[in-house]
């Protein structure tokens, strides 16, 4: 930011400065030179600024976590418009849903940026230096503000209420209980509010059927298992809990075998229940 600051102030004052003597004099050949000047230091100024931007938004990018931020996205803007979500209903969704899983990963980074650096995580922007930890602050906050309205116009104040209630969980998971013993429980909770997000977007009227939200719960306990499994070690050597820390790799790949054959089960009963 200081470098195209610097370029950006030089190329105003020798804009100002040397046109204005070129036209005092009246030499037409130092005018021409001066404007070569000028817009060299411009073409500068603009090739610094967007590669800072570019940089800015791909390490932010980066830090949302974004494989699972677009998996979850994808995941529910499927499930929203297989329950008769459409239109410009469907994109309010999607917004919300994103804003939510931005703000949640962005939370995470920021939260987690000491022991990432302290574990030379080079996945991650803030520990190697592509991003300031400050600078998620802001785009924290803004996700945050928009989900919230987003929510409510998208599914309604029931539908809208329990997302952000989801979203909330999720915090509660990054700043309260991502090193514990109860690690699981925000996933579990959040994931259990979606099916009532999707269905009050689809009508006011619609509602879950229970096995649908036991099969979401689960769903979100494998996806906490699977999510905790690389970070084993590192949270190990940390000094971190967690329940996949607590259990070690072998008994958390046993336990999402299992808990995946329970939501195999809840799935072929809705199937057979429906037909």
């Amino acid at each position: 930011h200081r470098t195209s600051l610097g370029v950006a102030v030089h190329s105003c004052t020798t804009s100002w400065c040397g046109n204005w003597f070129c036209r005092r004099k009246g030499f037409d050949a130092r005018v021409s030179g001066c404007l070569s000047r000028t817009n060299f230091h411009s073409a500068v100024v603009v090739r610094i600024s967007v590669d800072v931007v570019k940089s800015f938004a791909v390490a932010l990018i980066r830090a949302s976590h974004f494989p699972q931020t677009l998996a979850m996205t994808v995941f529910l803007a499927i499930a929203a418009a297989v329950t008769s979500v459409h239109g410009w209903q469907l994109a309010l969704f999607v917004a919300a849903v994103l804003s939510g899983q931005l703000s949640v990963g962005w939370m995470n980074d920021f939260v987690d940026a000491k022991l990432d650096i302290t574990v030379s995580r080079a996945d991650k922007p803030v520990a190697a230096g592509a991003l300031n930890r400050a600078a998620l602050r802001v785009p924290i906050a803004i996700a945050l503000i928009f989900v919230v309205p987003l929510s409510i116009l998208a599914a309604g104040w029931i539908g809208g209420v329990a997302h952000v209630a989801a979203v909330a969980s999720a915090h509660v998971y990054n700043l309260y209980l991502s090193r514990t013993i109860w690690s699981w429980l925000p996933y579990v909770v959040s994931f259990a509010l979606l099916p009532i997000f999707v269905a009050q977007a689809a009508s006011n009227g619609l509602w879950p059927e229970q096995p649908m939200i036991v099969l979401f719960a689960l769903i979100g306990l494998i996806a906490h298992l699977l999510n905790a499994l690389p970070d084993i070690e590192i949270d190990r050597q940390a000094g971190k809990g967690g329940l996949a820390v607590s259990l070690g790799r072998n008994y958390t790949l046993a336990l999402t075998a299992v808990f995946s054959l329970f939501a195999i089960a809840v799935l072929l009963y809705m199937l057979l229940v429906s037909t």
